[in-house]
């Protein structure tokens, strides 16, 4: 008896970023129908035209693909098997495209660290810079503040100064 022939189901990109609270559905819809249209990935036209980060396709990427191994490895355990013979649920041109989404994460994670870094080295600068101007007003303060050789002369209220009494 051959073992019955069962399609693994994922969840799809767009229904990910949807209940991540990413994109709204009229906008996944829409992307969509671009996507039906045009044959652009799904995930380029998200974040071309409607502003998904690279970063956050890549997490919804991740959950998808967690999502999928999950369901090979149960499938494994129960014997189900793709149409095609293959336990891997994802299609190898799915996989292109998580590959190709992970690297171009990568870069602008990269490129959004550098130009974090430099940020904070400016504001490393700045704040040295503030420390040190701080230092000098405590040190102009104590000076000033310090008590003179001579003793104070201040006049009271009738006119007479009070180191002469």
């Amino acid at each position: 008896m051959e073992a019955p022939q069962t399609s693994i189901s994922y969840r799809r990109i767009g229904t990910i970023l949807v209940e991540m609270g990413i994109v709204p559905q009229g906008q996944l819809d829409s992307a969509l129908d671009e996507q039906r249209h045009t044959g652009r990935l799904l995930g380029e036209i998200l974040v071309s035209t409607y502003g998904v980060s690279r970063v956050d396709l890549a997490d919804a990427l991740a959950a998808q693909w967690e999502e999928a191994q999950e369901m090979s490895e149960i499938a494994a355990v129960q014997g189900v098997h793709h149409d095609d013979g293959a336990v891997d649920p994802l299609a190898e041109t799915d996989l292109s495209v998580l590959l190709e989404e992970a690297q171009a994460a990568r870069v602008e994670l990269t490129a959004r660290t550098d130009e974090l870094s430099r940020r904070v080295a400016s504001l490393e600068a700045l704040v040295i810079g503030v420390t040190e101007a701080l230092d000098e007003l405590r040190s102009a303060s104590s000076d000033s503040a310090a008590p003179s050789q001579s003793p104070r002369q201040y006049t009271s209220r009738r006119g007479r100064s009070r180191a002469n009494r």
